[in-house]
Parts: C-alpha cells; sequence; structure tokens
C-alpha cells in the first residue's frame, strides 16, 4: 500500500504541507492498512518551478513522474492553503492532467487551510469534487482547518480521525478490489 501527499502550495515547506504530514501519520496509527512506510510527498511548488518575483521560475526538485506516482497511489492526501475560496491554481493545473476516472481505486482525502469561515466549506467541497470527478473515492468530509486552528492542528486532526476512521477503513477494503 502506497501513501502519497501532493501538496498544493506555492511554498515549500508550508503548514499545509505540515498539516498533511501530520493527518498521514495519524491514519497511520489509527488504521493498520495504510501501513507504517513514509509517505512519498510531493510538493508543487519544488515540482514546477513558481516564482513571484522577477527571477525566472526553476523547479528545485523535478520528478521524473509526480502524475505516475499519485495515479499509483492507495491512500492519497491532497493539500492545499485556501486561495480566492478554493483550492490553488498549481495544485489546478497538475490535477488538469487527469482525466475523469483516472484516480480509479485511490482512496483521496482532501486537505485544506482556510482564512475564513466562509472559504471552510467552499474549499473542502471543491477540492472533493474535483477528487471525485478524477475517480477517486473521498469516503470522508475534507479536513479544513481555519487559520487560527493551525496551532492545535494536532488536536483536531486527532478528532477528524478517530470521526472518520471507520468510514476510511471500510473504502480502503474496497479501494483495493478497483485496480
Amino acid at each position: 500500500m502506497s501513501t502519497v501527499i501532493l501538496v498544493g502550495n506555492p511554498r515549500a515547506g508550508s503548514r499545509t504541507a505540515t498539516l498533511a504530514t501530520t493527518l498521514t501519520q495519524q491514519l497511520a496509527q489509527a488504521l493498520p492498512a495504510v501501513g507504517t512506510d513514509s509517505p512519498e510527498v510531493l510538493e508543487l511548488a519544488d515540482l514546477a518551478g513558481i516564482t513571484f518575483t522577477d527571477e525566472p521560475a526553476v523547479a528545485t526538485s523535478p520528478h521524473p513522474d509526480p502524475w505516475g506516482v499519485v495515479r499509483s497511489a492507495t491512500v492519497l492526501v491532497v493539500a492545499t492553503p485556501t486561495y480566492k475560496g478554493t483550492y490553488t491554481g498549481l495544485l489546478k493545473v497538475f490535477l488538469d492532467a487527469y482525466q475523469a476516472g483516472d484516480l480509479a481505486g485511490v482512496l483521496a482525502v482532501p486537505v485544506a487551510i482556510a482564512g475564513k469561515p466562509d472559504h471552510q466549506e467552499s474549499v473542502g467541497a471543491t477540492l472533493r469534487d474535483l477528487l471525485v470527478e478524477l475517480g477517486a473515492s473521498v469516503p470522508a468530509p475534507p479536513l479544513v482547518l481555519l487559520e487560527p486552528q493551525v496551532p492545535e492542528a494536532a488536536e483536531h486532526v486527532t478528532d477528524w480521525v478517530r470521526e472518520h476512521a471507520h468510514a476510511l477503513d471500510a473504502a480502503l477494503s474496497t479501494v483495493g478490489a478497483v485496480r
């Protein structure tokens, strides 16, 4: 079983990546089927070459096939900060490489950090809808924290995992059958 963390933050090493890693660690503890192997982390900021300056954009850690890594995941944690009420354009551009149904057999967990309460629901819903359109199984609601909740992220993640572990565990037994 492979676990992949896909981080759509345009800055590598972000709080978004930390939140996704915390969730993945707690999922591994709560769900034996996830396993304890280290997840593969794909930070799109490193893979795509992003710049907010006049300097040319250059990928700092190119990967030969990040789309293949995501496609082959059993568990995919997709994490994004909220930009303009939804997921980042960087994440959208990456996921646009897939066709509808390409992520069949992947259990996906959408994760986000929102700045405002009204964005909390919108980012979670749009990211979930996108992953479902791509064929992923999304058996639990997105984990979306507001900015003020980030310092206590571990507590929120623990509560979320406790509440949704059963649904995730049940879905894990079926996603492998799709492949």
